[in-house]
């Protein structure tokens, strides 16, 4: 306590000195690049085989490069926030599908600082009316669709 008291008194003293420059607080880091700064994806195992159809989409844009070792990855997609990170990146994981139980929902988690950095939401079905449910392709279409849409609406803004 006492020398928090000492060093206020000499940062004001400095800073009543004519002529003195008062110390400048360090830059804060700036924020993440969001989701153009992420070069490589791992896309995590998901119930009916949803991570295929959205590999499949990823390398069909060619935005991302998508990569079979969480490891080698910027960012992880996944239809779930309850990823176990830590262990993922543990050498000869035995990796397993998630455990979501929503169907149309994706998140890109940045694996650096392990925040969700976009997610998304698309209605897993149709009214049976129009034909039912979707299938896993027309989802996954979906999913990725938005994604490229938020990354071209994120390049526009100043």
């Amino acid at each position: 306590l006492v020398l928090e008291i000492l060093i206020l008194l000499s940062v004001a003293a400095v800073a009543q000195e004519p002529g003195a420059v008062a110390p400048q607080p360090a830059p804060s880091p700036l924020p993440s690049g969001g989701l153009e700064s992420f070069r490589s994806i791992y896309v995590v195992p998901m119930k009916d085989r949803l991570e295929h159809f959205l590999t499949n989409e990823l390398v069909k844009w060619g935005h991302f490069e998508v990569t079979l070792n969480p490891r080698q990855a910027d960012a992880l997609l996944s239809d779930t926030t309850e990823v176990d990170i830590k262990q993922l990146m543990t050498p000869d994981v035995k990796i397993r599908k998630t455990a979501a139980r929503t169907r149309g929902t994706a998140f890109l988690i940045d694996l650096k600082t392990e925040r969700v950095v976009w997610s998304v939401a698309k209605k897993p079905s149709e009214s049976l009316f129009l034909g039912g449910a979707k299938s896993t392709h027309e989802l996954a279409e979906e999913i990725v669709g938005q994604l490229r849409k938020d990354i071209q609406m994120k390049g526009q803004q100043p």
